[in-house]
């Protein structure tokens, strides 16, 4: 391998694969200064073995060592710097605001095909040359250096990707309960979407193989193909579009601001109000001032819907779509293009978007910005609104936060003149708030199926009048309970011990945490029983129930299960706009920016789902969600009426709930938390720990945990609660605990942790994550 002594030619470089580290190299002598750049990735030695591995140039470091020897960087991957210093500046306070190394972050935000180590050089007939043929060989390199600088001389991409597998459709699958590991095949890919082959032998074992080959052969799984819209897109003539009074002045409002340079604002409109055409027409301005837009939504079928929307609103403009769930190929080709790309644009998207080179950006908004899905809280580890923010500020764009009913710590800085205020209170065109009840379950128990007596006639004369009906149960699968009707247990999953689900279309048991599965009937654990009794409902039962009870009337389903294949969400949600179903049964799903004009009637089965959990968000959550779902219905020009089903009829949140009062509610909810200590008047940690449950040196541990952590907490000045076992105290066949920190400032939780942490890395089972302002308490 090429070395040299160190020079004052030395760079630090955050490498792309295990350790994640930013280490030094120095730059090699057969390619010129010129040929560097900060934001460029670049290949280089690893390990004994110097493997190749894909790096991005950070910066230049003093040489300080001069009695060592540092690696070489092997080769530039491109010649310009994929990466502008504003995206490296932005990645390395992501990093340092979640105390993670650089190479984490950008393994995480770059596209895979960017990622990885490119099959060679390619010479100006195409030509591939490997890179192997330049180890221990200068002359040779010289020679390709000198072409490399004329031109005549580039990367060959790394080869096509082993292609993905998927399901060819969906349960119940013709497979005998015996062949276990054809089981085990279908359920990794229902419960994870496509994968490749090699990665299915990795993680079910070499006998897998046979399994898939034997699907493969019953026509149960197939290659997976991608059916990414196109990257960018310009749709038909726009309609003719009318704005109401008060639309216009919120745009008014806004539109001043976004000539402002760096703003900020709350836009609170109630649900129905017509906000989506407002952010489409703050963005068409900010195009033609010749400044890009981005348009971000909690979920993919909204950005779907937004996405449409725009085609119809801007024609001829440039309008992007990115999210998760898009092919390789098209992340790729769309980072790429954004980041060379001069023109403005619209971008459209899910939290990820964020991550995208866009440049000159002069608006950005987070629609239904109170919603969870902004908060990415696994592996690299951010809140979408502190991104944008930081955006806005550094591009000088306008920041729009929109919501009916906005985050509680965001209606708080708006009340304090942090952020601007535009409230929009009335719907758009004829339409009112819906009524809404509340049905004591209690008092009226029920009696068709889920539903009481008076949802049930509700529901009927809905459809009777050829009108539709959205039901929402934040419970999927067909039964959450089992129990074993000769001993009365119930069925746990043996690796987290929290209940399995029946899904009756599979006919299997799930694990909602860890993807387990088992078939049904299984055997009883303590009494080796097979005879089982479901108790209690999921989406799938009531959608069963009320398909088989409600005469010649088409019903719906919008749950995880249902919308697992990739455009299935969209088609539900178009069939059902369509009017091809009166009845639409979901989970949370059915709460997020839907606007179907015929639906007249909602329903919640149970109201109280989520009021019990130790979070001090439970109330803002139901209130949100149920709100949210209220406003699904009398969208058009029939007033409509929304029922929720409760054991609890006296818990503060129904009046405001019932009321549409938000800002009742927030006085409220803002007492009690000033009352208490929480958000926004404390900044709040959660730190994360795990280790396997059989491990004899847990006890140990917790204990020089415990006296690190009172050591911690006085050195830095936060409150620490902890450590305690977490609400879902096994998962995965490990131990779950974690601290809650308190403080003043995100500086103090942040030493707190980096106090724990050496105590962490010394054990290697022990797993540990830091979550500033979490969202998710379980």
């Amino acid at each position: 391998m090429l070395e040299q002594e160190i020079s004052a030619s030395v760079w630090s470089v955050a490498i792309l694969c295990q350790p994640y580290a930013s280490l030094s190299y120095v730059l090699p002598s057969y390619l010129p200064r010129q040929a560097w750049h900060p934001g460029m990735r670049v290949l280089v030695p690893m390990g004994k073995s110097n493997r190749l591995c894909c790096a991005v140039m950070e910066r230049s470091v003093a040489a300080t060592l001069t009695e060592k020897k540092l690696k070489s960087i092997f080769w530039p991957v491109e010649k310009e710097a994929l990466l502008s210093t504003d995206y490296m500046e932005m990645l390395e306070k992501v990093a340092a605001r979640q105390l993670a190394s650089l190479g984490r972050v950008l393994a995480s935000v770059l596209p895979a095909s960017l990622r990885m180590v490119p099959d060679g050089w390619r010479d100006r007939n195409n030509k591939r040359i490997p890179f192997s043929s330049g180890w221990g060989n200068p002359e040779f390199l010289s020679r390709l250096a000198e072409s490399w600088m004329q031109g005549e001389l580039g990367i060959k991409k790394a080869g096509g990707k082993e292609p993905g597998l998927t399901l060819s459709c969906e349960p119940p699958w013709p497979i005998r309960p015996q062949a276990r590991v054809q089981w085990a095949v279908m359920d990794l890919l229902y419960a994870h979407g496509p994968k490749t082959a090699s990665s299915i032998r990795a993680e079910l074992g070499r006998g897998s193989g046979k399994a898939l080959q034997a699907l493969k052969d019953k026509g149960l799984v197939c290659p997976h193909a991608h059916g990414d819209e196109p990257e960018s897109k310009s749709l038909e003539a726009r309609q003719d579009f009318f704005f109401s009074p008060q639309q216009e002045e919120a745009l008014e409002r806004l539109s001043s601001m976004l000539q402002q340079g760096f703003q900020s604002c709350l836009l609170h409109g109630i649900t129905g109000s017509g906000k989506t055409f407002v952010y489409l027409d703050l963005a068409r301005q900010s195009l033609e001032s010749g400044r890009s837009a981005v348009i971000l939504a909690p979920e993919i079928a909204i950005a779907r819907q937004l996405y449409q929307h725009a085609g119809q609103y801007l024609p001829g403009a440039d309008i992007y779509l990115h999210h998760g769930s898009k092919g390789p190929r098209s992340r790729e080709n769309t980072f790429l293009e954004l980041g060379l790309g001069k023109k403005p644009v619209l971008l459209i998207g899910t939290r990820s978007a964020l991550f995208m080179p866009l440049q000159n950006t002069g608006l950005i908004v987070l629609d239904e910005e109170h919603d969870e899905s902004f908060k990415q809280d696994q592996k690299l580890i951010y809140q979408a609104k502190e991104i944008a923010w930081y955006l806005a500020a550094r591009e000088n764009a306008l920041l729009v936060l929109g919501s009916a009913t906005p985050d509680v710590k965001t209606f708080h800085a708006a009340e304090k003149g942090d952020v601007n205020l535009v409230e929009m209170h009335s719907r758009i065109g004829q339409s009112i708030l819906p009524q809404v009840d509340f049905v004591d379950l209690k008092q009226d128990p029920p009696v068709f199926g889920a539903l009481a007596k008076t949802c049930a006639e509700a529901l009927k004369e809905t459809v009777r009048c050829g009108e539709q009906a959205v039901i929402m149960h934040n419970r999927r699968g067909y039964s959450p309970v089992l129990i074993c009707e000769s001993c009365s247990e119930t069925v746990k999953c043996t690796a987290c011990q929290v209940g399995l689900t029946y899904h009756k279309k599979r006919n299997r048991m799930v694990c909602h945490y860890c993807g387990i599965s088992v078939s049904f009937p299984p055997t009883c654990g303590h009494c080796r029983g097979s005879e089982f009794i479901p108790v209690g409902q999921g989406t799938e039962k009531v959608e069963e129930f009320l398909a088989r009870h409600l005469p010649d009337t088409a019903v719906l389903r919008l749950d995880r299960d249902s919308t697992r294949s990739q455009g299935r969400a969209e088609k539900i949600l178009q069939d059902f706009a369509a009017g091809q179903a009166q009845v639409l049964v979901g989970t949370q799903m059915l709460s997020k920016g839907h606007s179907f004009p015929e639906v007249t009637l909602a329903i919640v089965l149970d109201g109280d789902l989520g009021l019990g959990l130790p979070d001090y968000r439970s109330s803002e959550r139901i209130f949100q969600l149920l709100v949210q779902l209220s406003g699904r219905s009398g969208r058009g020009e029939k007033p409509g009426r929304v029922f929720i089903q409760t054991r609890n009829p006296g818990h503060f949140c129904w009046q405001y709930i019932r009321d549409c009062d938000y800002k009742s509610f927030y006085e409220q909810e803002i007492s009690r938390r000033q009352k208490f200590g929480y958000p926004p008047f404390v900044r709040l940690g959660l730190i994360r720990f795990s280790f396997p449950d059989a491990w004899q040196g847990k006890s140990e541990f917790l204990a020089g945990l415990r006296r690190r952590a009172k050591q911690a907490a006085a050195g830095s000045g936060v409150t620490m609660l902890g450590p305690a076992p977490a609400v879902l105290s096994r998962l995965k066949n490990r131990e779950r605990h974690q601290f809650l920190v308190k403080s003043r400032d995100w500086s103090g939780i942040k030493q707190a942790y980096l106090e724990l942490r050496p105590l962490f890395d010394r054990y290697s089972q022990v797993r540990a994550s830091l979550d500033l302002d979490p969202v998710n308490m379980l």
